[in-house]
């Protein structure tokens, strides 16, 4: 898992460096967007590593950091999406790195509007269970396991766009 959240660090800056790229420069939004997904990032490492302890400064560290990746990366791939509609939209074409204009497909960022919309309903139900007082451990691990698995099938279609654009970052002297 610590492997994991070390390539989603990667991940949040790589997109960085791909807004970079389609806007010319790097945006306030941007940095917002990359800082809140390695603070997300770096949370699950903290919740890794007091995994199996005991006491409750261990238990705190548990709790906020799951509970702050499971809030910042969700609103950090949100930002993302909400860049792509802003940035790319279907009908705007765009000249990447081979420098062949291309357009993003409509169904990929249909396709990441609909995994975030299944998180935000799978968050309001936990919520509600909370609330309600009805949940019990296996509703818990239920929500837990599927919002974890849309939150990464997110990053298939972000996956998804970069192949599409054939994107790739260069290094100083223009060699890959």
């Amino acid at each position: 898992m610590i492997a994991y959240s070390v390539l989603l660090i990667w991940f949040w800056i790589y997109a960085q460096h791909w807004l970079r790229l389609i806007q010319g420069h790097t945006t306030k939004i941007s940095r917002i967007i990359s800082w809140l997904g390695v603070i997300g990032a770096l949370s699950l490492i903290v919740y890794i590593d007091f995994l199996g302890t005991s006491g409750e400064v261990n238990r705190f560290m548990r709790r906020y950091g799951i509970l702050i990746f499971f809030t910042f990366t969700p609103l950090a791939q949100l930002l993302l999406l909400k860049q792509h509609y802003n940035i790319l939209s279907p009908k705007d074409t765009i000249t990447p790195v081979t420098e062949k204009p291309t357009t993003i497909k409509p169904w990929l960022l249909r396709y990441q509007l609909y995994v975030l919309l299944l998180m935000l309903i799978i968050a309001i139900t936990s919520i509600i269970l909370d609330v309600s007082q009805i949940k019990t451990y296996q509703s818990e691990n239920i929500v837990e396991w599927n919002f974890a698995l849309l939150l990464n099938m997110y990053f298939l279609g972000m996956f998804s766009i970069w192949k599409n654009y054939r994107y790739h970052l260069k290094n100083e002297t223009g060699n890959d």
